[in-house]
């Protein structure tokens, strides 16, 4: 005999309905945005909050792969204050990284269960460092890969850290940060293909494997909120060498690179030819002078206007431009001008 349904067994099911149909407009929604933008640095740092509170979870981490270094890089992450990237090697001992090498989803509801790793694989294990430092436990976790094309692709990886509401994630969450995953996926290829996520005069750093294309831009993205200059950002806070850059960004303007070397000498006659001002703002400086020619660096090869001042400098010598990265310039020039003056 069936027991006719009451009002208060019906309510089960229509609840959870209406949840699931509110949580698949809600990530439609940014799922749209996410489309439509084409600074996806920008969105998913905009998202990010978003994105914890559809999915009541406390914590978001958004990894990149540095295809260079064969890592995990993260570049969106909340509930942390510092701006240093965390970085996990593409292997078993942490959760982002075995999601990435077996480009499939993880959940776990007991992080600190060590069966329940193990039901997952033998070797899989929980990288708690972060925890170590900062004092925050995590307990339960969601992490999904970023894959785009037929080829699956990886791009990086989503990671989200202990759900508010329920304490663990469920299918429908689960099922969700895949189609999310997707949608970004599909956005950082796109945005990767057309060229639209790289500054143009740092081009060459992704075109030359130095830095990918979605690090390049998300580094101009936290240049631009921190007034900090995108050379200094991709030094200081992404790793990549003077070095490797300067040899990048000397190919665009076909000229050698000239690194900065402590053991230089600046040459004082041609100094007292000069001034600091002006050396400044048409970024050259005299590093070398042999018979009639002088070399030269310069953060601008290119530009017309300094070409130009430096050859009424040198009217009668022969000029060998070298490029060099405006850090080293400026290093040069600290030592150029106080040469000049004595010290």
């Amino acid at each position: 005999m069936n027991t006719p349904a009451t009002p208060q067994t019906q309510q089960v099911p229509l609840a959870t309905m209406q949840a699931k149909l509110e949580f698949a407009k809600k990530l439609q929604a940014l799922s749209n945005r996410i489309h439509a933008t084409d600074n996806i640095a920008q969105i998913m740092i905009d998202l990010a909050p978003e994105i914890c509170e559809l999915f009541q979870c406390e914590r978001l981490t958004l990894y990149v792969v540095n295809k260079e270094r064969g890592v995990l890089v993260s570049k969106v992450k909340t509930g942390l204050d510092s701006s240093e990237d965390l970085v996990l090697p593409i292997n078993k001992q942490s959760i982002a990284g075995y999601v990435a090498l077996t480009r499939s989803t993880v959940r776990i509801n007991n992080l600190n269960d060590p069966e329940e790793l193990k039901r997952i694989d033998p070797d899989l294990q929980f990288w708690s460092e972060v925890d170590q430092v900062t004092g925050f436990r995590t307990e339960d976790m969601l992490v999904a890969p970023l894959l785009q094309g037929l080829g699956k692709e990886l791009v990086g990886a989503l990671q989200l850290i202990n759900q508010r509401s329920d304490g663990q994630f469920d299918s429908v969450s689960e099922d969700g940060l895949e189609q999310l995953s997707a949608v970004l996926a599909l956005a950082f290829f796109q945005r990767i293909k057309t060229g639209a996520l790289l500054p143009k005069r740092y081009a060459a750093l992704a075109e030359q494997g130095v830095i990918s294309a979605l690090e390049l831009e998300l580094a101009q993205r936290w240049a631009q909120r921190k007034s900090k200059d995108l050379e200094q950002v991709l030094v200081e806070d992404f790793q990549v060498p003077l070095a490797a850059m300067g040899r990048a960004l000397a190919k665009l303007s076909n000229v050698a690179y000239h690194p900065y070397d402590t053991a230089w000498r600046p040459d004082l006659e041609l100094a007292k030819k000069l001034n600091r001002a002006a050396c400044q703002q048409y970024q050259w400086l005299p590093w070398s002078r042999e018979g009639n020619m002088v070399v030269v660096v310069t953060t601008d090869p290119e530009n017309r206007a300094s070409v130009e001042h430096l050859h009424r400098a040198f009217p009668y010598n022969e000029v060998l431009l070298r490029y060099t990265t405006r850090t080293e310039f400026s290093r040069m020039l600290e030592k150029f001008f106080p040469a000049a003056k004595g010290g």
